[in-house]
């Protein structure tokens, strides 16, 4: 298998045994990415409208 995998490369290591894509994740990051997505509306891709990006930043002074 060494052989096939330096001339070929090595597998991507994402898919299971029934060929489906599974991530080996530990239960904690998996928690804190739901948390993040649930809790944090900056994370919700469903609150973005697309109108930030041309918003004048108020942060800023004005020279």
């Amino acid at each position: 298998m060494g052989i096939l995998n330096f001339l070929f490369g090595k597998g991507p290591g994402i898919f299971n045994s029934k060929g489906r894509i599974q991530h080996d994740l530990k239960n904690n990051v998996w928690d804190s990415w739901n948390d993040r997505y649930q809790n944090g509306p900056e994370y919700n891709w469903k609150n973005h409208s697309g109108m930030k990006a041309g918003a004048k930043n108020n942060n800023k002074k004005d020279k």
